[in-house]
C-alpha cells in the first residue's frame, strides 16, 4: 500500500521550522516544483481555465490542490468545479455555500457515496475553505445514472433529449484512445475483453460523454463570468497528454487553459514546511495515522509529540485517517489547547498542544459540519 505523506501546514500560520537536507534527486524535484508554483503565478492572469489533475485517493493531491486554489484565490477572484458532483446538483452546492446546509447534509443530499464514493474527508477540507472564501462551487459532471445508460448503449443510440442538449464530442486521440483500452482491458478477466469491440466502444462513449459534459459545463460558466478564474479538480485520467476535457475544451474554442498535476517528489522527499500550524509530517496506512517527522521549535515538538507515535484521537474523537487530523488542526479556534491522545511503546498518552493562530480568523472558527 502506498503511504501518503501529508504536511499540516494547510492555509495556517505558525511556527518557522529548520529546512531539511534534501539529497541531490530531492532537490531536482523540489525545485521544479517550485518551478511550477513561479510558472502558474505569471500565467494566471492571461488564463480562463485551470484544471488540477487528482488521484482521487491521493491525500498529497488534495494538499497540493488547495495549496494552489490558495495562492490563485490571491490573485484573482476563482471559481472552484468539482468532476466530483454532477451538473443537475448544483443547487446543493449553493445551499452548502450559502451556509443552509452544514458537510454532513451536503454528503447525504447531494448522495455522495452514489455519485462519486472516494472518502469525502479528503474533499471536505477544499469545500469548506471554498465556503468560508466565499469561492462559488460549480458542479459539472455527468448524471451516474445517464452515463450508465451511455456505457450499456453507446452515445449513438442514446436519444438526443436524453443528453441534455450535450454537443457532440470530438473523436479521442488515438493516444487517449489506447489508455482508455488498457483502461477497459483491467475491468474485464483476462482474455475476455478482447472479444468485444462494441463493449469497448460503449466504454470509451461513457468516458467521452464525462470529458463533453464537463467540458460545456465549464464553458458556460465561463462565458456568464470571464472575470473569474475557474479552477477545476478532475481526475488526472481526463486531463492526461491535453486529452479528455482540455480535448473537448479546445473543440469548444477555449485556449487558454492550463492542466496541471502535483510534482512528485521521491520517497523520504518532503518540502521544508513554511509556516506550519502543528508543525508534524504524518503517514496513514491501514493501521492508522503515524507521526513521520516533527519539526523543531514547532507545537508539536513542544508538546512532546515524536517519531513513531500513532494518532489515535483528537480532541477526544477517534481519527483513522490523516484527513480527519488535518480537519481537526486546520479548524481548531485559536484560544483552546488541542488535545492528543497517541499510542507510543503500547502506551496510550495525552498530550496538549497550544497552536499557533490560524492566518484566517475564520478557519479557526468552529465547524457546523465537524460531525461529517
Amino acid at each position: 500500500m502506498r503511504i501518503g505523506v501529508v504536511l499540516l501546514s494547510w492555509l495556517v500560520s505558525g511556527l518557522a521550522a529548520e529546512a531539511i537536507p534534501a539529497a541531490p534527486n530531492c532537490q531536482s524535484a523540489l525545485a521544479a516544483a517550485e518551478q511550477q508554483r513561479r510558472d502558474l503565478h505569471h500565467q494566471a492572469a492571461g488564463l480562463q481555465l485551470v484544471l488540477l489533475g487528482e488521484i482521487h485517493t491521493s491525500v498529497d493531491d488534495h494538499a497540493w490542490q488547495l495549496g494552489t486554489l490558495e495562492r490563485l484565490s490571491s490573485q484573482r477572484p476563482v471559481t472552484l468545479a468539482l468532476e466530483m458532483v454532477p451538473a443537475a446538483r448544483q443547487a446543493v452546492l449553493d445551499r452548502f455555500n450559502s451556509g443552509q446546509l452544514d458537510a454532513a447534509e451536503l454528503l447525504r443530499e447531494v448522495d455522495w457515496p452514489g455519485v462519486w464514493g472516494h472518502d469525502p474527508d479528503l474533499y471536505l477540507p477544499l469545500l469548506r475553505w471554498a465556503r468560508l472564501r466565499q469561492v462559488p462551487l460549480l458542479a459539472i459532471n455527468a448524471e451516474p445514472a445517464l452515463v450508465k445508460r451511455v456505457r450499456q448503449q453507446g452515445l449513438t443510440a442514446t436519444p438526443a433529449a436524453e443528453l441534455g442538449g450535450m454537443g457532440q464530442p470530438r473523436p479521442p486521440s488515438p493516444s487517449y484512445r489506447q489508455r482508455l483500452e488498457a483502461s477497459w482491458r483491467g475491468h474485464h478477466a483476462m482474455g475476455q475483453a478482447s472479444s468485444n469491440r462494441t463493449d469497448l466502444q460503449r466504454f470509451i462513449d461513457s468516458q467521452l460523454l464525462r470529458d463533453r459534459v464537463m467540458a460545456e459545463q465549464l464553458v458556460a460558466a465561463q462565458q456568464r463570468d470571464p472575470k473569474r478564474l475557474l479552477v477545476a479538480l478532475i481526475g488526472w485520467g481526463h486531463l492526461e497528454g491535453g486529452d479528455g476535457v482540455p480535448h473537448q475544451l479546445n473543440d469548444l474554442g477555449v485556449t487558454r487553459q492550463l492542466s496541471l498535476r502535483r510534482q512528485a517528489l521521491p520517497e523520504g522527499c518532503t518540502p521544508a514546511p513554511t509556516g506550519a500550524r502543528l508543525g508534524a509530517y504524518l503517514e496513514s496506512d491501514s493501521s492508522g495515522v503515524w507521526v513521520r517527522q516533527v519539526e523543531p521549535g514547532s507545537a508539536a515538538a513542544a508538546a512532546g509529540l515524536r517519531p513513531g507515535d500513532r494518532i489515535v484521537a483528537l480532541n477526544g474523537r477517534t481519527v483513522q485517517r490523516a484527513g480527519e487530523v488535518i480537519r481537526g488542526v486546520r479548524l481548531h479556534p485559536d484560544a483552546e489547547p488541542l488535545v492528543l491522545t497517541i499510542e507510543r511503546n503500547g502506551q496510550q498518552l495525552q498530550l496538549t498542544l497550544r497552536l499557533p493562530p490560524a492566518s484566517d480568523p475564520r478557519l479557526a472558527a468552529r465547524d457546523n459540519g465537524a460531525n461529517a
